[in-house]
C-alpha cells in the first residue's frame, strides 16, 4: 500500500492544510499531483520521518514493526493506536480486509532509520506521549512542572531535559506547546496556587484556538493536579478509562456475567459510560444506547443493579474539569477538611440532587441548585404555535444542550465564559 495512493483521496484544500502545517512553502500555485509529490518530498526525509516515528509509543511502535512485515488483523486492545498511526500518515486499512498495513514509503525508510540510537529516544518521547495524551484529557492546562512529576514516574531525566525534548517533538504529533507565564499575562500570579510555574505552562493548543482557557480555569479553581500511576497511564492510553478501578471492575463483569456480552463488548461498554461520565452527560443516554443496540435486561431487578453500578462508575470516572480528580476523591478529600457545597453541571444532576438534597443536609454537605445555573427568557406555547406565547424563566446547567439549537453544549457555546 502507498503513502502516494492514499494521499490522492485527499482535496487540494485539505493538501494544502498539511503542507502548511509542515511549514511548506509557495504550494498554494501546484497542481495537485505536484502538490502530492512535494509532501511526500519532506514527509518521507529521514529526520523528518525520525522526529514522529520517536513519538509513538511502546504499543504503538510494536503493532507499526508488525506492519511493517506484513498486514495486521487488529484486536480491540489495538483499535486506538492502529487509528493513531493511520492519523499519523504511517499507514492504513485495507478496504476489503480491515487489516492494518503500513506504507511502502514509509516502512522503507523506517529500516534505515531504526537503530540503537531511535530506540533510545523513542523509549523516552514514547513516553513522554503517553504523559500528554493523560494530560491533554485531564489537565488541558499544567505547570511543566506537573508534567514532570508524570514523565519522571519512568524517565528519569531531568526537568530541562525533558524541556529540550517537548520542544523537539512535531506540534501537530503534541498538539501542545510551553507557554511563560509573562507571555500569558500570569507573571503576577500567586505562587502557591496550582497552576503558577517557574517554567512556564504547557497548553493544550485547542484550547487557546477556542478561547476556553478562562471557563477551564474557572472549573478546575484551586483544586491540585491528580498524579496517576504508570498503570494508570497506560490503562488510559490503551482503552481509554480506568479499567482497574474496581468500580469499572464490576461493571466489566456485570456485562459478561449477567449479560453475557463477550470481553470486547464489555469494555466498548466500559468506555462509553466513561465517555458519558467524563463529558458530563445523563446516565440515561448509556441504557438508551444499550437499547438502541438490542443489549436486554432480564429483569427489572437486574436494570436497578446495573443503574448502581452505573452511578458509582460515574463518581469513579477522572474529570478535566477535577484536574485529573474523580468526584468520590474530592468529596472524600473535601470531607476530611471541610463540608463542601456540591453543585449541579446539568438539569439531569440537579434533578437528581434535588431528590436526595435533604439527606445531604442531614449529613452536613450543603448542595446549592442554582450555584452553577444561568437563568434564561424563553417562550412557550400552552395552546400550540398558533396560539399566544407566554414568557418564562429557565434555568440551564453548563453541561445541558445550548438553546440556541448548535448542538453543542451550553458551556461551549453561548454559556462559555
Amino acid at each position: 500500500m502507498l503513502l502516494k495512493e492514499h494521499l490522492e483521496e485527499y482535496t487540494k484544500e485539505q493538501l494544502l492544510e498539511q503542507a502548511r502545517s509542515f511549514e511548506l512553502r509557495k504550494c498554494s500555485g501546484l497542481r495537485k499531483a505536484a502538490l502530492i509529490e512535494r509532501i511526500l518530498e519532506c514527509f518521507c526525509a529521514e529526520d523528518m520521518l525520525r522526529s514522529r516515528l520517536a513519538c509513538l509509543t511502546k504499543e504503538q511502535m510494536i503493532l507499526f514493526r508488525k506492519a511493517c512485515d506484513a498486514p495486521q488483523d487488529i484486536s480491540i486492545n489495538e483499535v486506538v493506536d492502529s487509528m493513531q498511526l493511520h492519523m499519523y500518515w504511517l499507514g492504513a486499512f485495507e478496504e476489503m480486509s480491515d487489516r492494518f498495513c503500513v506504507f511502502e514509503e514509509v516502512s522503507a525508510v523506517f529500516k534505515r532509520i531504526d537503530d540503537e540510537a531511535f530506540e533510545s529516544d523513542q523509549y523516552k518521547k514514547g513516553w513522554m506521549m503517553k504523559c500528554v495524551h493523560f494530560f491533554i484529557n485531564y489537565y488541558g492546562i499544567a505547570p511543566v512542572e506537573v508534567i514532570y512529576e508524570l514523565y519522571k514516574l519512568k524517565v528519569k531525566d531531568t526537568i530541562d531535559e525533558m524541556i529540550a525534548m517537548l520542544w523537539e517533538m512535531p506540534v501537530d504529533i503534541v498538539e501542545s506547546c510551553i507557554f511563560p507565564m509573562r507571555s500569558l499575562g500570569l507573571q503576577d500570579w500567586p505562587k502557591d496556587a496550582p497552576i503558577y510555574s517557574s517554567k512556564g505552562l504547557f497548553i493544550h493548543i485547542p484550547i487557546l484556538e477556542n478561547d476556553e482557557a478562562g471557563y477551564l480555569l474557572d472549573c478546575q479553581m484551586d483544586k491540585d493536579f491528580y498524579i496517576p500511576s504508570v498503570q494508570q497511564i497506560e490503562e488510559i492510553c490503551r482503552i481509554g478509562y480506568e479499567e482497574s478501578s474496581l468500580a469499572y471492575k464490576k461493571l466489566q463483569t456485570f456485562f459478561m456475567r449477567k449479560l453475557d456480552l463477550p470481553y470486547e463488548q464489555a469494555v466498548s461498554w466500559c468506555l462509553q459510560v466513561w465517555a458519558n461520565s467524563y463529558e458530563g452527560e445523563s446516565p440515561a443516554d448509556v441504557i438508551s444506547k444499550m437499547s438502541d443496540a438490542d443489549v436486554v435486561f432480564k429483569s427489572e431487578k437486574q436494570m436497578n443493579e446495573f443503574v448502581g453500578l452505573l452511578m458509582e462508575a460515574h463518581n469513579n470516572t477522572r474529570m478535566k474539569e477535577n484536574r485529573g480528580h474523580k468526584p468520590k476523591e474530592l468529596i472524600r478529600r473535601e470531607l476530611a477538611g471541610g463540608r463542601p457545597t456540591i453543585v449541579p453541571g446539568s438539569s439531569h444532576a440537579a434533578a437528581m440532587l434535588r431528590d436526595v438534597a435533604p439527606q445531604l443536609k442531614e449529613m452536613g454537605i450543603p448542595v446549592d441548585l442554582e450555584g452553577n445555573a444561568d437563568t434564561i427568557a424563553t417562550s412557550l406555547y400552552p395552546n400550540g404555535l398558533g396560539g399566544k406565547a407566554v414568557s418564562v424563566e429557565k434555568k440551564i446547567y453548563p453541561n445541558d444542550p445550548c438553546p440556541c439549537g448548535s448542538g453543542k453544549k451550553y458551556k461551549k457555546c453561548c454559556g462559555r465564559k
